[in-house]
């Protein structure tokens, strides 16, 4: 099976957004809720881990019935922008996504490499 790539951004609320590109194993959405797997290096493995507050995610109340998810550290701590990277395919099956993070966790693979799993809801903020 073909890895297919991403960028995902995990300061994107900043002026200048800081992000990774990762190749994508998983990238599943079950309706507000969305998990990837993806390899990456230590590097990108610590930066991750250290911009992101897992489970600051939280549901509000809505009077259509359409949930809406916010992240509630107020300051893009724990919001990552997920969007697919041109010219190899994920572009024309998935759309961007802003997701606050539920969890993230990591399996060691070699010295520098590392599977990561994260798993959120859809926020909307922008």
């Amino acid at each position: 099976m073909a890895l297919n790539s991403c960028r995902i951004y995990y300061s994107c609320m900043k002026v200048t957004p800081e992000y990774i590109d990762v190749p994508i194993s998983r990238w599943d959405e079950d309706n507000w809720g969305v998990t990837l797997e993806f390899f990456c290096n230590a590097t990108n493995r610590n930066t991750l881990f250290s911009h992101l507050v897992p489970g600051q995610v939280t549901e509000q109340e809505n009077i259509l019935g359409k949930p809406t998810y916010i992240d509630t550290t107020y300051n893009s701590g724990n919001t990552l922008r997920i969007n697919p990277l041109d010219d190899i395919g994920l572009d024309n099956l998935r759309n961007n996504r802003v997701i606050g993070v539920k969890s993230i966790s990591d399996t060691f693979i070699t010295p520098d490499l590392f599977s990561i799993k994260i798993e959120g809801k859809r926020v909307n903020i922008w």
